[in-house]
């Protein structure tokens, strides 16, 4: 009986050592690549040529997010897009304008919806073709979206 209590004590402390968890003497090691298989090509276009089409934005009333489709009509995967979004009443003046920065993964030929974080924070706004809200009226407004560049993963 008092052997199993002493080796039950000595698992107990020999578990209580390996709870350290300082580590010392770290180096710092350089990696390379040695082959151009997993080297992934991106390419920067300019908006008088993305080949990008906007289309479809949504911004409900009380929402947090807006969303936009994208179609990509380049031959080489669409990996991000910068756009410029300008903000209007129904008279025309001008609300707010943003550039915003979407990262996505488009293939070539397809559309996908992007959704991304709203302007709108006191939620009280939303697009004018949105559907109405039952129970409240909230502001309507009009975008302009234009794109400003684009990241393309090379074929």
């Amino acid at each position: 009986m008092r052997l199993s209590f002493l080796f039950f004590i000595s698992l107990i402390a020999i578990s209580t050592f390996a709870d350290n968890t300082t580590r010392r003497n770290l180096r710092r090691v350089e990696l390379t690549v040695d082959s151009t298989e997993n080297v992934v090509v991106m390419d920067t276009i300019h908006a008088d040529s993305t080949g990008v089409r906007l289309s479809g934005y949504e911004k409900p009333l009380r929402s947090s997010n807006e969303s936009i489709f994208v179609t990509n009509n380049r031959s080489a995967t669409l990996k991000s897009l910068k756009i410029s979004i300008d903000y209007t009443d129904e008279t025309g003046r001008q609300l707010h304008k943003r550039d915003i920065t979407l990262e996505c993964d488009i293939p070539p030929g397809e559309t996908r919806q992007l959704i991304f974080p709203s302007w709108d924070k006191q939620k009280t706004m939303h697009y004018y073709l949105s559907p109405k809200s039952r129970t409240a009226n909230g502001t309507p407004y009009r975008v302009k979206t234009k794109v400003i560049t684009c990241v393309y993963q090379k074929p």
